[in-house]
């Protein structure tokens, strides 16, 4: 995917920049109201035991240190996205990690057959990490948090 115009790939950042703001709050709110009903589905959808394991017996337990752990990664992702140069890779290469973190993990819904799970667990964060692989080719010499 190549865009066309030069604003795409700042248009396109602000908006993954944006995702992780939002997301972040939303893991702020969530690891401080309920986080045990909120994340615990997430360890039934792993593609890996190993994970489901560790998720139940490592997560689960310190669920809002690993959430609010989770809003910082978003946080800083978000603001290195909407940063320059080095700094914006460096998101993109934390964003895009993340996402196939995500494929493996799924998305906690609950699923019925290998296909509903692909495409409501492992879909979503591996459209969104390839989404961004164009972005690496574009070079961001102006921050959106300095926009002089």
């Amino acid at each position: 995917m190549r865009f066309l115009h030069p604003v795409g790939p700042n248009v396109a950042r602000a908006f993954f920049a944006m995702w992780y703001l939002v997301g972040s709050a939303v893991h702020v709110r969530c690891a401080l109201t309920n986080p045990q009903i909120i994340y615990a589905q997430f360890g039934r959808t792993s593609l890996f035991p190993f994970f489901g394991e560790l998720w139940v017996s490592l997560i689960m337990p310190h669920i809002t240190f690993f959430a609010l752990l989770l809003a910082a990664f978003e946080l800083a992702t978000g603001l290195l996205l909407l940063s320059k140069g080095k700094a914006v890779t460096a998101g993109l290469v934390a964003s895009v990690l993340f996402n196939l973190f995500l494929v493996q993990l799924g998305m906690g819904l609950a699923n019925r057959g290998w296909q509903v799970d692909f495409l409501v667990n492992r879909l979503p964060p591996l459209l969104f990490a390839m989404l961004q692989a164009p972005l690496f080719r574009s070079h961001f010499e102006q921050s959106w948090l300095d926009p002089r």
